[in-house]
């Protein structure tokens, strides 16, 4: 038997802090990468302990997906800003009465606003979000599906089906709130899960698991 209580409880804490976070303006970013850094921990040790990194490989997938959603959104928005900040819209101007006197002249001037290229830079970043959001839910289901036939912790098994179920569906948006059921169980999975793992067999075979099943 192999004590695995440390990485039990990083792997709470930073699932709580991963799921915590999303709700937390500006700080909420910093608690998020935290819990995910506390997660591939515990999923490293786990994999290090057991000789099983399936876990901790399709996890630090998913991770790097979510990051890159991440550092696009943001070279979206700052993007956007400065495209819509390089002028005022015409509408603005041409609210302003004008004085003209006689024999005088005066020019109009349309300067740039929110056209079809902002829209079309917001919308290609919504689909590719919706995108990665699938990708990231997949390796996500394959991780905790893992753990499933690793600790044979029922809520892992439960997690991986809302991930799985969550990427089918992501692309209507009800997908977002299975995958959001699908972090919750990932909480109660680790909260679950023994301290004491034996490291010959696992708890499910792999053949008889459904959890990671496409």
């Amino acid at each position: 038997m192999v004590d695995v209580s440390s990485e039990k409880n990083l792997g709470l804490w930073g699932s709580v802090l991963g799921l915590v976070g999303g709700f937390i303006p500006y700080l909420g970013t910093v608690l998020s990468l935290v819990g995910l850094v506390l997660v591939l921990v515990a999923l490293h040790g786990i994999g290090k302990k057991l000789n099983d990194y399936r876990p901790f490989n399709n996890y630090l997938l998913a991770v790097v997906v979510g990051i890159g959603v991440l550092i696009l959104g943001i070279l979206v928005v700052f993007g956007v800003i400065a495209i819509s900040t390089q002028g005022t819209s015409y509408e603005e101007y041409s609210s302003v009465d004008l004085t003209i006197t006689p024999g005088g002249s005066y020019e109009t001037v349309e300067y740039p606003g929110w056209g079809e290229f902002e829209w079309g830079i917001i919308i290609g970043f919504l689909v590719l979000v919706i995108v990665m959001a699938v990708i990231n839910a997949f390796f996500q289901s394959r991780a905790w599906g893992a753990m499933h036939e690793i600790t044979g912790v029922k809520e892992f098994g439960d997690a991986a089906n809302w991930f799985r179920w969550g990427a089918f569906t992501a692309v209507v948006f009800v997908g977002l709130l299975l995958i959001l059921i699908g972090h919750i169980f990932v909480i109660l999975g680790f909260n679950n899960m023994p301290t004491e793992i034996n490291r010959d067999e696992t708890a499910i075979s792999p053949v008889n698991s459904q959890s990671t099943a496409w």
